[in-house]
């Protein structure tokens, strides 16, 4: 009976967290009600508390539960891909698809990262494009060493595809049928490999 209670428990906190971040990410969290994420799990105001003690605690495990394991889902994916060109074009597309199938964790990112100016002032452990950033750069060292890419600047060139990749998908997001983003991953992938250098006038 304990077991049972337990498990209903952790369904509807699991609920919860999944139906508060895709209001948080419509609304945005200083826009956002708890009457708001109860009035979309459909469930009474008073049960949210019961689980949460508020609003920013709320958010505070959507981070933790949600957002966080799908970064690191999809940067361990790529572990396995020899090749570190390779690897940054997966990482790209399981990115987009990530986006394709769960848009509120984007739209979620999106409208913190610009919309709500304490957001990471108030959550310094909390940056996602920084978790971004540091990896791309960690994987052009890399790929440098392996010789796959010539000596660059690899801080520059993890803000050119993080920066990229984030624009990309914001533009999306607002419009999605003003763009085939799987296209542009691709196009992304080409000028990585062979840069924009006309070879023929060379």
């Amino acid at each position: 009976m304990i077991k049972k209670r337990t498990v209903g428990r952790k369904d509807t906190r699991d609920k919860l967290l999944e139906k508060a971040i895709e209001v948080f990410a419509q609304r945005g969290s200083q826009e956002t009600t708890i009457a708001d994420i109860a009035k979309a799990a459909k469930i009474a105001q008073g049960t949210i508390y019961v689980y949460f003690k508020s609003k920013d605690e709320l958010l505070g495990e959507c981070i933790q539960k949600i957002i966080n394991p799908e970064i690191e889902a999809i940067i361990d994916s790529t572990k396995g891909i020899e090749d570190t060109m390779d690897r940054l074009y997966e990482f790209f597309v399981l990115h987009v698809k990530l986006v394709q199938q769960k848009p509120y964790i984007a739209r979620f990112l999106t409208v913190e990262a610009r919309h709500n100016e304490e957001f990471y002032a108030t959550r310094p452990d909390y940056n996602p494009l920084k978790r971004y950033l540091t990896w791309v750069e960690d994987l052009a060292e890399k790929a440098i060493q392996d010789k796959r890419i010539r000596p660059l600047d690899t801080k520059t060139f993890a803000l050119l595809i993080v920066g990229v990749m984030d624009l990309v998908l914001a533009q999306w997001l607002m419009r999605p049928d003003s763009l085939d983003i799987a296209q542009v991953a691709k196009s992304v992938r080409d000028i990585i490999r062979h840069g924009t250098l006309d070879f023929g006038k060379i």
